[in-house]
């Protein structure tokens, strides 16, 4: 499970629980508001906590004190928030524009794409992506409801349910929400419904980690499936999770070659180790960071990915390895790599100057371009794959008339032989 650290300002939706400095809005009495460190009682009944444990903004625990990552954490929060304030005016000020509550996907697109990529405060994320996403739209087209897709999957004993149901403890246990039985029967359903809404995927690793984000931030099962489909449709990578995983394995072959441009002292020291870029890259794509990153910066990630699309999964990726390059030009050997390569993304606190080396740091890298390399990647994929299984059902009906032949030849031998006296 994803080690989170303690979150960046609480208007970007990732502080750890101090109180804002700036006091109540204005109507309001402070002792009326619930701060960000509290819990409903409601919540309370429902995820109940340890007494001994402190839990950041987003519901994860905090590290204890001393710990490397979690100590530079808050104090890269405390730093960012003064920040995160001017942000979150900003953005309630462009809220106000719009011609109907909630309608971001209305704005004019570049306007939209540099807002999103300051950051959507916490109160407003679950809006922000529903917009974005089409999520709506989806809900009201589609021919069956979030309920009928749940109770097919009751009845129908998706095949993939066991593996749901193995999953479901390994998803953020560190989060109050999925420690508690009602937190995993919420993923349970979203998972479960996903597997009858997309037959081609039913279930697959990763998904898990996505949809209990998901859960964290949209706060309803239903919502948080509608996120979902809608966020693997606009992203278009439904093939990341289908059988074979073609879309998965061009699209490492395609960061592979970006890497080569835009970070080749990284991509040298990959080849000259024998390190294995898919080894150590897969698990960022395949669950879009949620697991990798801190879940402050891979909200921070989520809100540009779900408006610009798959082209964000490269740019980060590569930014991550740009912000440890000199570490990676240290490590001597392919031992090393794979060691410090689940350190890299984990450090990644500093979600704003990550976004910083992905987005201005790296000029160039357009979605037409990647997707013609996409493309490309995906047809040598589908030719391997077509090679394999003519080769494999070479080698079966090579087996199968190699059987046919000891047969016969058995059956001629049985013939031949001198019938046995029974009486002798």
């Amino acid at each position: 499970s994803s080690s989170s650290s303690s979150a960046p300002a609480a208007a970007l939706g990732g502080a750890a629980m101090v109180a804002p400095p700036w006091g109540p809005p204005p109507g309001e009495d402070a002792d009326e508001q619930t701060s960000a460190g509290e819990e409903t009682e409601e919540e309370n009944e429902r995820f109940p906590d340890s007494a001994a444990e402190r839990f950041d903004a987003n519901g994860f625990v905090l590290p204890p004190e001393g710990d490397e990552v979690g100590d530079s954490s808050q104090a890269y929060d405390l730093w960012f928030q003064p920040k995160g304030l001017r942000r979150l005016r900003r953005f309630e000020a462009w809220r106000k524009r719009l011609p109907d509550a909630g309608a971001w996907s209305g704005m004019p697109k570049n306007r939209l794409k540099a807002l999103l990529r300051k950051g959507v405060p916490a109160e407003h994320r679950k809006e922000v992506w529903w917009s974005v996403l089409g999520c709506e739209r989806r809900k009201q087209f589609s021919p069956t409801t979030y309920q009928q897709l749940l109770e097919a999957g009751w009845w129908s004993g998706v095949k993939s349910g066991e593996e749901i149901e193995r999953d479901l403890k390994r998803t953020f246990p560190n989060h109050r929400r999925f420690r508690a039985t009602a937190g995993q029967h919420e993923l349970r359903n979203v998972l479960t419904a996903f597997s009858q809404y997309t037959p081609r995927v039913e279930y697959c690793q990763g998904l898990n980690f996505i949809a209990a984000l998901l859960l964290i931030v949209m706060e309803e099962e239903e919502r948080a499936f509608w996120a979902l489909v809608s966020a693997i449709e606009t992203l278009d990578v439904e093939r990341y999770y289908t059988e074979g995983m073609q879309l998965l394995r061009a699209d490492m072959q395609v960061f592979t070659a970006v890497l080569k441009q835009k970070c080749p002292k990284v991509a040298q020291a990959f080849v000259a180790t024998s390190a294995d870029i898919t080894s150590i890259c897969s698990e960022w794509f395949i669950t879009w960071f949620a697991k990798s990153l801190p879940i402050a910066t891979v909200l921070r990630v989520w809100d540009t990915l779900f408006f610009e699309g798959y082209k964000v999964l490269f740019r980060v990726a590569i930014g991550v390895l740009k912000m440890v390059e000199s570490e990676i030009l240290k490590c001597g050997s392919f031992e090393d790599i794979m060691l410090q390569s689940r350190d890299w993304p984990r450090c990644m606190v500093k979600h704003n100057e990550l976004l910083k080396a992905s987005f201005s740091g790296l000029p160039g890298l357009s979605r037409k371009d990647l997707q013609t390399l996409r493309d490309d990647a995906l047809c040598r994929v589908e030719l391997e794959d077509e090679g394999r299984r003519r080769r494999r059902a070479e080698a079966k009906e090579r087996m199968l008339r190699d059987r046919v032949a000891r047969n016969e030849a058995q059956a001629v031998r049985l013939a031949q032989a001198p019938p046995v006296d029974c009486h002798a």
